[in-house]
């Protein structure tokens, strides 16, 4: 039955007369236009007027009509919320995240932020320095100079440098033995498909209902240095920079390692490393 023929029928003598088998037919249509994308939301928007109209009507059955009305809006909202958020998650991504370790991202719907390089080279403060910065940066491997005046200040950038081998516990199969002393490249990656990303630390796996981006090891500074680090998780197989195989230091990368007492042992294990998993979704 058509709205309009069906609305005709309900009206005498100036009033409105609204069934419970109306109502009925009312919500058997929204559903059906929910369901459909052609025209959806103005077929909606003209039966929530037409109820709307018959709460002023008079009649026993207006609190009927106006917790129908009511509870209609309610649903339309929460359905067009529900499409909202599923296009933009399907649709635009967003998720950014840094792919240590490694010259390029991982081939499963990410692009490379750092669109007019190949890669970039991992940076950070001087492993020897107190007050040093702790934040691990990943470097653009051409910069783009704003002003500058070329005089010392007193907080600097230097390049990232495996500090032991990882034979054993890497994958060796893209970089040079031994690794040591090899510069970290980095790869900052974009996700087309999701919106969230996280590094979960201890895991060799992504939680149910998140996409592994990559997996690797944890690393950071030495307990023995004078500078603090962040964790970050470089990826299972390394890569190195061709350039910086010399031992210049800077900020440097070694291996984390669970400590019994203040962790709790089991679950953990004294000195296992401690793998890491980069997640989105």
């Amino acid at each position: 039955m058509k709205t309009a023929s069906f609305f005709s029928l309900l009206k005498q003598n100036g009033h409105v007369l609204l069934s419970l088998s109306g109502i009925g037919c009312l919500v058997l249509s929204l559903f059906l236009i929910a369901s459909s994308n052609s025209e959806s939301d103005r077929r909606y928007n003209e039966i929530l007027d037409q109820l709307a109209e018959m709460k002023k009507g008079g009649g026993s059955m207006n609190a009927d009509i106006a917790l129908t009305h009511e509870g209609l809006k309610g649903k339309l909202r929460k359905k067009r919320g529900d499409t909202e958020s599923e296009n933009r998650t399907r649709s635009k991504g967003g998720a950014v995240y840094i792919r240590w370790g490694r010259k390029t991202c991982p081939w499963n719907g990410t692009e490379l932020v750092y669109q007019e390089i190949i890669t970039g080279f991992s940076a950070g403060s001087w492993y020897d320095h107190y007050g040093a910065a702790i934040n691990l940066q990943c470097l653009p491997i051409n910069p783009v100079w704003g002003r500058y005046t070329d005089k010392a200040g007193a907080a600097f950038m230097y390049g990232m440098e495996f500090q032991e081998t990882l034979d054993g516990l890497m994958d060796m199969s893209n970089a040079p033995k031994p690794l040591t002393n090899h510069n970290v490249p980095c790869a900052v990656c974009r996700s087309k498909k999701r919106i969230t990303s996280l590094m979960v630390p201890a895991m060799y796996d992504c939680f149910d209902g998140w996409h592994l981006e990559y997996r690797g090891y944890l690393m950071a500074g030495s307990h023995s240095a004078k500078s603090g680090t962040q964790y970050i998780c470089v990826d299972e197989a390394p890569e190195a920079d061709e350039s910086g195989y010399r031992d210049e230091n800077g900020a440097m990368l070694y291996r984390v390692t669970g400590q019994c007492g203040s962790l709790p042992c089991p679950k953990y294990v004294q000195n296992r490393e401690l793998p890491c998993a980069v997640c989105t979704k």
